[in-house]
């Protein structure tokens, strides 16, 4: 019972600070909209994001290693906090540029303690469902901060709830008695070493943050339009907080069916399928780009459950290429090959927004982003067998965000990470 209390405390504070990662998802695309920043703008915001949680991923071990685990996340909530509040402070892009920065290199270092804390604190036999639980908190937080804000009066409200949130965050686990796990160990791996190993699963990811992100920066303020009534008032959070609820629970709804059958079959197949599904409602968004409320949320809810659903499938495959020794380092490869691509589609996605197309650029930038996906799968399917069913690791239904996805013993020597010749 003491285990599943000091868990709890855990997953409590992850999905306090969910709930202001997702609320700010709907409020900073609306407030920059309200102010009239360009497609390019809005982008660079998001990608600043992007490029924090990269710099934090990369630098938390060390952070935790040297502080300890309670007070690298309660420092890291806090700094969070007050990047949020600064937001309300005022408009100008270089200053939410910065705020974004940090507040993804904080969000980083929470992700890292609380994984890495909950699965030292797991027995083995028990860490797969826990897990799971966690990342079913973790989504929960994500869909209900949307719904919040839309009961605020106004933007500058809508920031100081995602900053309260943020710092109750630090709450639970700063009032734990439990004892903190040892300090992280890690050995330096590079993505390229990865995309030898495991092409496929580099290609997924990198499309995961690329496509992804790129839309999901411009979605609310299609949705916001999709709202407006007959009369022309729009509904505001309301509206993009139902987009983003539905596209979340959407792809919580397929993410374990679309796992249990990469168990069975080809897992690049299953992502090639995932591919050509979003990459096609995309196609369809990008010729009924006004389709109304209601068409809109079944439409956008498909292109969320296929789009949302292939990084998952995408870690399991690279678990399938690898050893126990080497999922630490590689999983690390693969969340930075995601904030890669995170970085670069808001850009991409932005500059097609300011253009005349507008979000049917947006949207053609994902159909796009999902052929060439599909695509992408079946070359890597002709070039290498998939491995033996016995090789296989077991799906684990994981967020793209998430800072430590792959648990593995510690490892006693630097992994060697030679590719195979069949992966050249």
């Amino acid at each position: 019972m003491a285990l599943y209390r000091n868990v709890a405390v855990l997953m409590l504070s992850v999905a306090l600070m969910q709930v202001a990662i997702g609320a700010l998802g709907v409020v900073l695309p609306l407030a920059m909209a309200a102010e009239n920043w360009s497609g390019f703008a809005i982008g660079s915001v998001a990608a600043a994001y992007a490029a924090g949680f990269l710099g934090g991923a990369f630098y938390a071990p060390g952070f935790i290693a040297r502080v300890g685990h309670i007070r690298a996340f309660t420092a890291a909530a806090g700094v969070a906090a007050a990047s949020t509040l600064v937001l309300g402070l005022g408009t100008d892009v270089w200053a939410w540029s910065i705020s974004r920065l940090v507040f993804g290199a904080c969000s980083a270092a929470l992700f890292a303690v609380a994984e890495s804390w909950i699965a030292d604190a797991t027995p083995a036999d028990r860490r797969g469902s826990v897990i799971s639980a966690y990342q079913i908190a973790g989504r929960a937080g994500i869909v209900i901060g949307p719904f919040l804000v839309a009961l605020t009066a106004g933007l500058e409200q809508a920031f100081i709830v995602c900053g309260v949130f943020a710092a109750l965050a630090l709450v639970p686990v700063s009032a734990t008695h439990r004892a903190q796990p040892r300090p992280p160990k890690t050995f330096p791996t590079t993505p390229w070493r990865l995309i030898l190993n495991a092409p496929a699963a580099g290609i997924s990811v990198f499309f995961a943050g690329f496509v992804n992100t790129g839309v999901l920066t411009f979605l609310p303020i299609w949705a916001e339009a999709l709202g407006e009534t007959p009369e022309g008032a729009a509904t505001g959070f309301g509206a993009a907080a139902l987009t983003m609820g539905v596209i979340y629970v959407a792809s919580m709804t397929l993410q374990w069916p679309v796992g249990r059958l990469s168990d069975q079959i080809d897992r690049r197949m299953v992502i090639a399928g995932l591919g050509a599904a979003f990459g096609a409602v995309a196609l369809i968004l990008t010729i009924l780009v006004d389709p109304g409320l209601i068409a809109g949320m079944v439409l956008i809810g498909l292109w969320g459950a296929a789009s949302m659903s292939h990084y998952g499938i995408a870690v399991a495959h690279a678990a399938d290429r690898a050893s126990a020794d080497e999922l630490p380092a590689m999983t690390s490869c693969l969340l930075m090959l995601w904030g890669a691509g995170s970085i670069i589609g808001p850009l991409i996605a932005g500059a097609l927004y300011s253009s005349p197309f507008g979000m049917r650029g947006v949207f053609l930038f994902a159909a796009i982003g999902g052929a060439a996906l599909a695509g992408l799968m079946f070359l890597r399917q002709r070039e290498r067998t998939a491995p033996d069913p016995v090789d296989r690791e077991a799906f684990v239904n994981i967020q793209a965000t998430s800072a430590a996805l792959a648990e593995a013993p510690e490892p006693d020597i630097e992994p060697s990470w030679e590719p195979d010749d069949q992966a050249l």
